[in-house]
């Protein structure tokens, strides 16, 4: 079936029945094909979960065709509105997610003019992954983003992979030196529109701060193998060149140069046992040495040189988060004398209009063990500057209770002074520590070495633990929107603290 719209206003709302069987979903100008989604079968119009808003402001005054496989309710049920209206959810505070839909990895983080731009693996047609686009959330503090317009769909070359963001400070693709410049990957065959393609490096532009993107028509890297794809771009100012690091398949990762962000030459090839796609490398400050980290997507992480063409390894295999909640973490660029992570954490958000949701943004460090050099992470400054301190607190024989009755997102900093089997119960909920492990709802999660700070952060959904000043992290889906309550600590000695932030 096929219906037709004249656009008269800035977006068109796409009736959304989550989480049911997928039909195809294509939009023409004319015989100009624009989208193509995959789309819940519209059933029952009291079932409607929510309305998916598609940008057609540039097709004002003109008509589109929209053709699928769908019952004649469904498109009657197609309208046109000016804003995007946002359901009124309970949501996480400082956990930044989607108004409504899927999404995953982190994409093109970039700050730029007092913004910062945390792009996103977003699917706006269903709570379910499918139809990889590029959503857009933007923040002036790091903790409280608000989510824009879409910037990329799939289109004929693929859907819309990972991928990063740079400042053209050196005014390439004869662009201004203050356009954003985005490489992303391409995933030929991953549609019906694409279909026979392999994945390619692609790059898109924005001169408008961000908030639209052009993509560019040639590649800047073509197929390498069927799905390489997630490239992390940056400036290396010894070697004068912009380097990109790219999952290349299985545990191998490349290394590519170029001056010009157009012609790329592959300089290195690295297997990483256990790695796997979403690399980054930067460099990070050492007790007064330079090392270079490289990660991939679940937290493994190795330390070693970079000389600008090849990565040198120094260190084996380590693992940055403990538990497998966070993933496909990337950094910032345009930040200076820092560097800055969000991850991915995928929560199931059982019953809600959105899955997934992003971590709360970390600086990272390096600190020596013995010969060891061990990454850290702590949340960022911005939080350690808006959060308050409520209370003091000890605690030994006799365990510390308080009662917690404002809806704000809740520190527990304890400083252990005896060691033990620790538990800390919040809401209704409870963590273990024992030894070197954190227990939650029976799964065991081993930290890097025995807590003596343990840092809890509380939200809507979800709990992030920082161990050590940030040498262990574990990031736990409650699944509980209770943010008031009882907070009970038994087990050992120490003494600790209780912090808000809104």
């Amino acid at each position: 079936m096929e219906c037709k719209y004249k656009i008269e206003q800035k977006y068109m709302a796409i009736p959304i029945q989550a989480e049911e069987p997928e039909e195809m979903l294509e939009v023409f100008l004319g015989s100009e094909k624009l989208y193509e989604f995959q789309v819940p079968v519209f059933k029952d119009p009291e079932k409607v979960r929510y309305y998916s808003y598609l940008n057609v402001e540039q097709y004002q005054g003109r008509e589109l065709t929209l053709k699928g496989g769908f019952a004649p309710a469904f498109f009657e049920h197609i309208c046109q509105s000016a804003g995007c209206e946002r359901e009124s959810l309970e949501r996480p505070l400082l956990h930044f997610t989607a108004d409504r839909g899927w999404i995953n990895d982190p994409n093109g983080l970039v700050y730029q003019n007092g913004t910062y731009h945390l792009y996103f693996q977003y699917n706006p047609m269903n709570t379910q992954w499918q139809n990889m686009s590029w959503g857009h959330s933007v923040s002036q503090d790091l903790l409280h983003f608000q989510q824009v317009d879409t910037v990329m769909y799939p289109d004929e070359h693929g859907t819309i992979f990972s991928g990063c963001s740079i400042v053209n400070e050196h005014g390439l693709l004869d662009l201004p030196q203050d356009a954003l410049l985005f490489c992303y990957s391409a995933a030929g065959g991953n549609s019906k529109w694409s279909e026979g393609k392999f994945f390619e490096q692609r790059i898109a532009y924005s001169v408008d701060g961000g908030k639209s993107l052009v993509k560019m028509d040639e590649p800047a890297i073509g197929v390498i193998e069927r799905d390489t794809r997630d490239p992390k771009v940056f400036w290396h100012e010894e070697s004068k060149a912009y380097i990109m690091v790219l999952w290349i398949k299985d545990n191998v990762f490349g290394i590519f140069r170029s001056q010009n962000l157009q012609e790329w030459e592959e300089t290195d090839r690295l297997d990483l046992p256990d790695g796997w796609e979403c690399p980054d490398l930067f460099c990070l400050d050492c007790e007064g040495e330079k090392v270079w980290v490289f990660t991939s997507a679940d937290g493994y992480y190795w330390s070693g040189k970079f000389d600008g063409y090849r990565f040198t390894c120094e260190s084996g295999r380590k693992k940055v988060y403990t538990g497998r909640l966070a993933y496909a973490a990337q950094t910032y660029s345009g930040v200076q004398g820092r560097i800055i992570s969000v991850p991915w954490l995928r929560t199931l958000n059982v019953g809600h209009l959105y899955t997934g949701m992003m971590g709360i943004p970390r600086e990272l460090g390096l600190v020596k063990r013995g010969e060891e050099k061990l990454l850290t992470m702590v949340p960022v400054r911005e939080y350690e500057a808006q959060k308050q301190q409520v209370c003091t607190f000890t605690w030994g024989e006799d365990p510390y209770e308080t009662e917690i009755r404002e809806d704000v997102v809740t520190e527990i900093e304890l400083n252990l002074q005896e060691s033990g089997e620790l538990t800390v119960e919040f809401f209704g909920q409870e963590l273990q520590f024992a030894e070197d492990l954190l227990i939650f709802r029976g799964e065991k999660m081993e930290f890097p070495e025995k807590p003596e700070k343990i840092r809890v952060i509380i939200d809507r959904e979800v709990a992030e633990i920082f161990v050590n000043d940030g040498i262990g992290n574990a990031c736990l889906e409650t699944g509980e929107s209770k943010l008031t309550g009882t907070i009970r600590i038994k087990g050992g000695a120490g003494c600790g603290k209780i912090w808000s932030c809104r």
